[in-house]
């Protein structure tokens, strides 16, 4: 498979605390990588540098062998909009507008956008359509955060710690919907959790540890979503 997002040596300081110290990997195209770590190792970090919500130090972040780390800000935000997704931990959505309209906030300036129909029926959001984010279980506001970052077909999705806030059924549910849209969609998905059974469905196992890539597993034998225990 293709390369397609690369880290190259990348730091992160905070007010002259390094929190990223020299992080390099590749990541391949139409994968599903976890990336682990204690709080405080730097694993969100990374991923905010990679995907563009912040700039590194130094090194630099490539996507599609473009230098986005070095986009203007007017690049940098196209870039985001038209080729990346985030699902956060808090959802995000705009609790003024029904599930419909923020599913479609993704492609108010997006290049192409995914079929709607399709795109709800396979995150199970058919009967909630009208409904407003107050009146959604967790799960269900968490499928609506999937559907708007999915919708604007991304070549990348980022996913921060998205099923922290989510029992077990909709923490699996989450995870074996992000994986049918990995295998139906050709979208990669990088992965932060604590979670070492959400590790276990990933392609890809990164643990970060003290802001440096600590391992780098391919899993060569990765289980289901509803194969996960949690203990």
């Amino acid at each position: 498979m293709a390369i397609l997002l690369q880290a190259e040596n990348i730091t992160k300081s905070f007010d002259q605390e390094e929190v990223l110290k020299g992080i390099s990997l590749d990541i391949e195209e139409n994968t599903f990588t976890a990336v682990l770590g204690p709080s405080g190792s730097g694993k969100s970090t990374m991923l905010n540098v990679i995907s563009g919500l912040m700039r590194p130090t130094s090194g630099i972040v490539k996507c599609d062998g473009k230098v986005v780390s070095e986009y203007s800000e007017a690049q940098l935000a196209e870039w985001k909009r038209n080729e990346v997704g985030h699902v956060f931990q808090n959802y995000l959505l705009l609790e003024n507008l029904t599930v419909e309209e923020n599913i479609k906030v993704g492609i108010s300036h997006a290049k192409a956008s995914f079929s709607f129909d399709r795109l709800v029926k396979i995150l199970e959001l058919e009967n909630h359509l009208k409904h407003f984010p107050a009146q959604l279980s967790g799960g269900q506001q968490q499928r609506v955060a999937i559907a708007r970052a999915v919708i604007k077909c991304p070549k990348l999705i980022f996913c921060d710690e998205a099923t922290g806030a989510l029992d077990e059924k909709n923490s699996k549910k989450v995870v074996e919907l992000l994986h049918t849209i990995k295998r139906e969609l050709g979208v990669t998905i990088l992965f932060t959790t604590h979670n070492h059974q959400i590790a276990q469905t990933a392609d890809r196992v990164i643990t970060i540890k003290d802001g440096r890539l600590y391992k780098d597993i391919i899993n060569t034998a990765p289980i289901a979503a509803n194969e996960m225990v949690w203990g």
